[in-house]
């Protein structure tokens, strides 16, 4: 009974950062919240060492940006995008904003070694590397975007990629159930 109860709570979890909603009521997203609307937690980015710079701004492009429709009765959606290098060699996404927003986190799945379950979690910064991209996508990383009025399909939201040289990218997230084809 408790390898099916195991079972079906580690099934929620993941239908949770990958499925229909991606947020289940009373889900422990864990971590600290900066209420600023930053994940900037000062531990994780002072152990993360400078980018070197190259002389050259990077340029980043962001394609495909969405988010999803608020699941009734929350305050809690997910948001996706991915970002690359049009120019320079390397940049690191530290944060990110949404317009009217409470607080954005950046969140991906850790496995909790003592339960073997996969849980969502606030993640650090993450690294952009010429010829890479960063895919924020269902049932990977993905922004957690919380206290944001309800938004519906077909509806727009603004917001910024904040990363640590090319500063703040505006990006435009089109609300809707799954991913453009």
């Amino acid at each position: 009974m408790l390898r099916v109860s195991l079972v079906s709570a580690s099934a929620c979890l993941l239908a949770a950062c990958g499925g229909q909603e991606d947020a289940a009521p009373g889900m422990d997203h864990g971590g600290s919240h900066d209420m600023s609307g930053q994940v900037m937690d000062a531990a994780a980015t002072d152990s993360v060492a400078p980018l070197p710079d190259d002389g050259v701004v990077p340029d980043i492009e962001v394609s495909g940006s969405w988010m999803r429709p608020h699941p009734q009765g929350r305050d809690v959606t997910a948001a996706y995008f991915t970002a690359r290098l049009a120019s320079g060699a390397a940049d690191r996404l530290l944060a990110a904003r949404i317009d009217g927003a409470e607080r954005v986190e950046l969140h991906g799945h850790t496995m909790d070694p003592e339960t073997g379950m996969m849980q969502m979690r606030p993640i650090g910064p993450q690294d952009l590397l010429a010829g890479g991209s960063l895919n924020f996508a269902p049932g990977g990383h993905h922004l957690m975007v919380f206290g944001l009025a309800p938004v519906a399909e077909g509806d727009s939201v603004d917001g910024v990629l904040v990363f640590e040289r090319a500063g703040e990218v505006p990006v435009q997230f089109a609300v809707r159930s799954t991913a453009a084809e």
